[in-house]
């Protein structure tokens, strides 16, 4: 998921250098979310118990 999210960042700002910046602007929120939601544990394994 880190993946995603520095592609997602990356891509945003390539389009803001080429003058796009109203289209990078939602893929930054979208890395952005995802960034927070992978700092929360989203999308993790959940343990495995034992028994």
């Amino acid at each position: 998921m880190i993946g995603l999210i520095l592609a997602l960042i990356v891509f945003a700002i390539v389009i803001t250098l080429f003058g796009g910046w109203i289209f990078a602007i939602p893929l930054a929120a979208v890395a952005i979310i995802l960034f927070v939601l992978f700092l929360l544990g989203w999308g993790r394994r959940a343990a495995a118990s034992k028994p």
